[in-house]
């Protein structure tokens, strides 16, 4: 069966793949509690516009990967040279503060971003690259696909993507089916396919929204789902969270609802027991970011308030938010944003490839900031982005790229990202600075949006 799948999986490596869904195309059917995602509200920060952008999704945008696809032995070799020069993942060198697990979200392309990380890759760092299912079918795996990460190297893991939306339309698609069932079938079918290997993980797409604003029923579905998959698996999995975006001008429904959800004691401890890693879907928006005669501080300042403010909200709860407290300390990253060009969702990234990449190295630099200067909130060594390149169609003021340009552009951030997290971990000892540039150069921390300001909004956030 494995045999079968993979010969299938491989043509579609080698053919285009069709256009992604449309919104209303991909809602399925809504059972009690489920909220389908927007695709296009700027309110709302979710991985929804990477299904909707109309993108294929392959894995690689490398023009040359079309060509002469990467083999398993091919990338194998290559591995086996780059860890030659490298010291053993067992052994952290004296270089690595901290040994960190960096989790990236992948809606395409995720071959090409393990082979750019691989290429400055760091001794002190394990990289976790989620593989979507398939486009026609959300509840299908990639097969062969994850062969091709792990290829990469010891510290290259796979996550198998556990698409909520569509394991919902599964479970309501016959009577009698349950999320439990839902989550079960996943883990078999999924393992079937070769993924879910000892050690490697899930991550689900996405804690959607009915669940922060306590919709009937969504809260005990998504227990139960999520139970089943841990017990089938083994594992404590990845969540990404539904969020709001930075640049909103009303937290008043959105605040008392995270309150409120902070203190359901049964909720985290369910969590507690089948997630590992709470990943809070809080992409900064660029026109929130590049002030251009602010400073790093102010600008970090900035950032830090709007990724990290369920974490903060959460340390200045009662006494009957403390479940939540102790499971939000032990698991919470951000999820930041590496996704261009997009105006919404992702945050607005509809600037030049430049700004980009200095706006992933700011990113950076602003979790290990305050990772570094609050230790008791946060871990120094996670670290979370969503890659999903987007090439919008051409049209009027719409910029677009032919596509060995495209490519050209992205390798450019993605080399950038990987750069920042490797020196964010290695220069000095793991200083945020490695963020900004190699030692003595920190050009890569600057900003200059046209019209950009800060968002006060997110300064309330550590006040209940």
């Amino acid at each position: 069966m494995r045999m079968l799948l993979a010969v299938v999986a491989a043509a579609a490596f080698l053919a285009a793949m069709p256009a992604l869904a449309t919104a209303d195309d991909i809602t399925p059917p809504t059972p009690d509690g489920y909220v389908p995602p927007p695709c296009a509200d700027p309110d709302v920060a979710t991985l929804a516009p990477a299904e909707c952008s109309g993108q294929e999704q392959v894995p690689s945008l490398d023009p040359a990967a079309a060509d002469d696809p990467p083999t398993v032995a091919a990338l194998s070799e290559k591995a086996a040279a780059v860890e030659a020069a490298m010291p053993s993942p067992a052994d952290l060198p004296a270089s690595c503060r901290v040994h960190a697990n960096v989790y990236f979200y992948a809606s395409t392309d995720w071959l090409r971003l393990g082979e750019r990380l691989q290429a400055d890759e760091s001794p002190c760092v394990d990289y976790w690259i989620s593989i979507p299912p398939l486009s026609g079918d959300k509840t299908a795996p990639r097969c062969l696909q994850d062969d091709l990460v792990r290829a990469l190297g010891p510290r290259f893991h796979v996550m198998a993507e556990l698409h909520f939306a569509g394991w919902n339309a599964w479970w309501k698609a016959v009577p009698g089916r349950t999320p439990a069932m839902a989550g079960a079938e996943f883990v078999r079918t999924w393992q079937e396919c070769g993924y879910l290997q000892p050690g490697e993980t899930w991550a689900l797409n996405e804690m959607h929204s009915g669940i922060r604003s306590n919709v009937s029923g969504a809260r005990a579905n998504m227990l139960q789902f999520l139970d089943a998959v841990r017990a089938a698996s083994g594992e404590q999995g990845v969540a990404w969270v539904i969020g709001v975006g930075q640049g909103t001008t009303n937290v008043s429904d959105y605040k008392p609802q995270l309150e409120e959800w902070l203190q359901d004691g049964p909720f985290w401890s369910g969590m507690n027991a089948d997630v590992g890693v709470w990943g809070q879907e809080a992409y900064p928006d660029m026109r929130d970011w590049g002030v251009e005669d602010a400073s790093r501080h102010d600008r970090t300042t900035s950032l830090d308030l709007f990724l990290e403010h369920p974490l903060l909200l959460a340390e200045n709860a009662p006494a009957a938010a403390d479940t939540a407290r102790d499971f939000l300390e032990r698991t919470y990253v951000p999820l930041a944003s590496a996704a261009w060009m997009y105006t919404s969702a992702f945050g607005n990234t509809n600037f030049s490839a430049d700004q980009m990449e200095r706006f992933v190295s700011e990113q950076t630099y602003a979790v290990k900031h305050f990772s570094l200067t609050r230790p008791q909130l946060a871990p120094d060594g996670r670290l979370a982005f969503a890659w999903s390149p987007n090439n919008p169609s051409c049209g009027v003021n719409v910029k677009c790229f032919d596509a060995k340009t495209f490519a050209a552009l992205t390798q450019g951030i993605l080399d950038r990202l990987a750069s920042a997290i490797r020196e964010s971990y290695e220069q000095g000892g793991g200083s945020q600075m490695g963020a900004c540039g190699e030692p003595g150069d920190h050009t890569w921390c600057s900003a200059d949006v046209d019209g950009a300001t800060f968002n006060p909004l997110w300064d309330t956030f550590p006040d209940w």
